[in-house]
């Protein structure tokens, strides 16, 4: 009966209903365009740091220098992208792993959750002439630096980290690493960098990356504008260098766009690039995405065995209260549990096997 009466609410209560529910559905509305606007502005971070060439030498100095790092540190560029925007305990891994490989150590104060920052700034403020150009962006002053190095936009933290895997760089220990490598012809492109295409008129293109940090191809556009001195008559003109980078594609699908586009182009240099992707990078990512596809599965695969396994260890041993299975103090019962139970472990290890 209650359902079939009409509502005894006021007008102006049921305008203040329909304010609340109004209200709640803008609350909605306006949480989910933040959650939009967070990723928009994630995206274009990302597309900001992409067009620094900066990254691309991070990115190369980790794939250079992995085995003198360690591979127990192996992080992602999208990893690294993320903890410049947004930073992260795999940001605070790498600085703190490649401060420790810079003289003199200083494992000790980087112990603290946030000391790393202190340290940085230390050891910046005296290489910073040597490794970079312009004004450091962050100094040290009483703890206040760890705030400021949150509040850094994203480009800023990349020139830090540049910078500090300049200064790593340049430690003994990676100098006789590469005179090393460079006594083996064959670990000396690893250092010498070759393009990977161009028009030799100041357009040129990069292909760089490792299985763990990923595959980027890159775009460099050196332009050079000349300016005359003065007005007179063989006055000397003076050339303006400007260079602009691009981070053309970093994942399978983006070359496959660029290769694309680049066979129907016109340009020579653009179209042997494109049969350069085709032949060089297409087969190495597609074999790279097949490898990552394999080890999910057998993950997968591994993870219901266990717990298959588990849960008919525990139904096989868990019994109702009311019914008690007699027990038999005999030899020939103890056997026969020692027999199931080897079956059972048997059995687990023939399926590990089949999908390791």
């Amino acid at each position: 009966m209650a359902d079939v009466l009409p509502s005894c609410r006021s007008p102006a209560a049921m305008k203040v209903a329909g304010g609340d529910e109004l209200s709640a559905k803008e609350e909605n509305v306006d949480g989910s365009a933040m959650a939009v606007d967070s990723d928009v502005n994630f995206e274009a971070e990302a597309l900001k740091l992409r067009g620094q060439w900066e990254l691309a030498s991070v990115l190369n100095f980790l794939n250079v220098f992995e085995p003198l790092i360690g591979k127990s540190l192996r992080i992602s560029a999208e990893e690294i992208e993320k903890g410049l925007i947004m930073p992260d305990s795999s940001l605070v891994e790498l600085h703190i792993v490649l401060l420790k490989g810079i003289l003199p150590p200083v494992s000790k104060m980087l112990n603290g959750s946030n000391a790393w920052v202190t340290v940085l700034c230390k050891k910046l403020a005296q290489w910073w002439p040597r490794v970079a150009e312009g004004e450091i962006p962050i100094k040290a002053f009483k703890g206040e630096e760890i705030s400021n190095y949150k509040n850094l936009d994203p480009t800023k933290r990349l020139l830090l980290l540049k910078a500090l895997c300049q200064i790593r760089a340049d430690q003994d220990d990676a100098v006789s690493y590469i005179s090393d490598c460079s006594k083996d012809k064959t670990q000396i492109s690893c250092f010498q960098k070759d393009k990977f295409g161009g028009d030799g008129n100041g357009v040129s293109y990069w292909y760089d990356g490792n299985p763990f940090v990923g595959y980027r191809l890159y775009r460099e556009v050196i332009k050079c504008d000349r300016k005359k001195k003065g007005k007179q008559k063989g006055s000397i003109s003076l050339p303006k260098f400007s260079t602009r980078w691009e981070t053309m594609a970093t994942n399978l699908e983006e070359f496959h766009k660029v290769k694309d586009n680049f066979l129907c182009s016109k340009i020579s240099s653009e179209f042997a690039v494109g049969r350069k992707i085709e032949s060089d990078a297409i087969p190495v990512l597609e074999k790279l995405r097949k490898s990552k596809e394999r080890s999910l599965k057998r993950k997968h695969r591994k993870s219901m065995l266990l717990n298959g396994f588990k849960k008919s260890c525990i139904v096989g041993v868990t019994r109702t209260c009311r019914i008690r299975a007699p027990v038999n103090y005999t030899f020939e019962e103890y056997n026969r549990a020692i027999d199931d139970a080897i079956g059972i472990s048997r059995t687990l290890g023939c399926w590990l096997l089949l999908i390791m």
